[in-house]
């Protein structure tokens, strides 16, 4: 009985420690003045003066989405902003594991975020510009089961984070909700730990 308990703290910590590789952050978009600058989703004082704002509406949330894997920036500052860039993760995500490879737009810009298969192992994520000639704004090789998972984490984080500041209710939206979210979220990591 204790070797099974060990055992079983033992596979939460190489999970763990792998997604430690990994660090996901959201950063909400504040525009004043013409003047851009990032609210970390960990940052309640400001977070709270985004969401309680007069004119903030969930539909349509700019947000910078930072993504490090063993402390090199993937996804980083020179990236382009954009509207509800976790549903197109979360989208992305979907439709890799339908069908492996995957080229969807990111943002409302013209850019496309595309995940390739390399082996059972290992994807290419990729953000590049959508005209000619392409422009490449991040492109990496990472383990595909951890990068999964982490962005899952990220995502989940995003969607309680808005629940928890019941941002949905007091707007009175009737699009997707962030449980509706969570439970789609819930079904893909349920999907890639298999």
């Amino acid at each position: 009985m204790q070797l099974k308990g060990l055992v079983s703290i033992a596979i939460k910590f190489i999970k763990d420690w792998s997604l430690m590789m990994f660090k996901i952050s959201t950063f909400l978009v504040k525009t004043s003045e013409g003047e851009e600058s990032y609210i970390s989703l960990d940052d309640s004082l400001k977070l709270r003066e985004i969401f309680e704002h007069r004119k903030f509406t969930p539909e349509h949330i700019q947000m910078h989405i930072k993504i490090q894997y063993n402390d090199q920036i993937v996804v980083g500052n020179d990236i382009p902003r954009g509207l509800d860039l976790w549903t197109d993760y979360i989208v992305g995500i979907e439709q890799y594991l339908d069908g492996e490879n995957v080229e969807i737009p990111y943002g409302i810009d013209p850019y496309l975020m595309k995940l390739i298969s390399i082996n059972s192992n290992l994807l290419e994520l990729s953000i590049v510009g959508d005209w000619e000639p392409v422009e490449v704004f991040a492109k990496a090789i990472l383990p595909k089961r951890e990068f999964l998972e982490a962005i899952l984490d990220g995502a989940t984080h995003f969607w309680t984070t808005l629940n928890d500041y019941k941002v949905f209710k007091e707007k009175n939206t009737k699009n997707t909700t962030p449980k509706e979210y969570l439970d789609i979220i819930t079904t893909l990591i349920t999907t890639t730990t298999k």
